[in-house]
């Protein structure tokens, strides 16, 4: 386990699935960590799973302005921000570009990309007053491998990754580190649902994957725990792909039966 003790960190999308499994991860590790979410009713749900009281904040990342309120709580009562994950996320939009239409692309990059960006330029600016940060961005996967009628979700994606890249290289000279996480199939509540609507894709998705199964969203919280901790102090700029080897493999066939086989 990763010392944090002491860290005051910023949740975004913590009232579920990721955000939620980051939290507690925090939390596990020693430090206070601020909850951020549409939903004081899940906030606090996922309050209550920590090892530390924490706190919750209802927020929506395309607002700035309340954004700027809930810095000036956390700082006022704790003089600092160390930590700073940004996993809130839009409702997926699976559609093909022609048929797209510029709403349903807003509604993913407002919150998937300009929510990250005001995310970061908001709790950031402590972190840069106080010489001291670690920046982790969610981004996908799908920045290297992606489905069809994925566009909007890969160009939001891609999009942090850029960010988190240009931040990276602007503030490391105030020790403040920025990276991104690219989950791959990962079982989350949205994963759920992707999966419920066929028995084929799970089963599909073990079989493109070389370790054969789905992620877990502790694995993810895993990762995270470690980049934002001292022991990963000269980590950044990097994007690290957590999926089970499904981006490195180029091979067509099966991997449940290859191993069946043996």
């Amino acid at each position: 386990m990763f010392n944090l003790n002491g860290r005051i960190a910023v949740i975004t999308g913590a009232g579920s699935g990721m955000g939620a499994g980051i939290s507690k991860k925090l939390s596990e590790a020693g430090a206070f960590v601020c909850l951020l979410g549409r939903s004081i009713e899940k906030l606090e749900e996922t309050r209550k799973s920590l090892s530390n009281p924490g706190a919750s904040f209802r927020c929506d990342v395309q607002d700035e302005q309340a954004l700027l309120r809930i810095k000036e709580s956390i700082v006022s009562t704790h003089g600092k921000i160390d930590i700073l994950v940004t996993s809130a996320a839009a409702p997926g939009v699976v559609s093909k570009l022609e048929d797209t239409t510029l709403d349903e692309w807003r509604s993913v990059l407002d919150i998937d990309l300009d929510g990250v960006f005001l995310s970061c330029k908001t709790f950031g600016s402590v972190m840069v007053k106080n010489q001291y940060g670690r920046i982790v961005n969610m981004a996908s996967f799908h920045n290297v491998a992606t489905y069809p009628e994925r566009v909007i979700y890969n160009a939001a994606k891609s999009g942090v990754e850029g960010l988190s890249r240009g931040m990276a290289v602007e503030w490391g000279e105030h020790d403040i580190t920025t990276n991104t996480v690219a989950p791959g199939p990962i079982r989350t509540p949205r994963t759920s649902w992707f999966l419920s609507q066929s028995p084929d894709v799970e089963v599909g998705m073990h079989g493109r994957t070389p370790n054969i199964r789905l992620g877990e969203v502790e694995e993810v919280a895993d990762l995270i725990c470690f980049l934002v901790s001292d022991e990963a102090r000269h980590i950044n700029g990097q994007q690290i792909v957590i999926d089970g080897g499904w981006t490195k493999s180029a091979w067509w066939g099966d991997y449940s039966e290859r191993k069946n086989e043996k």
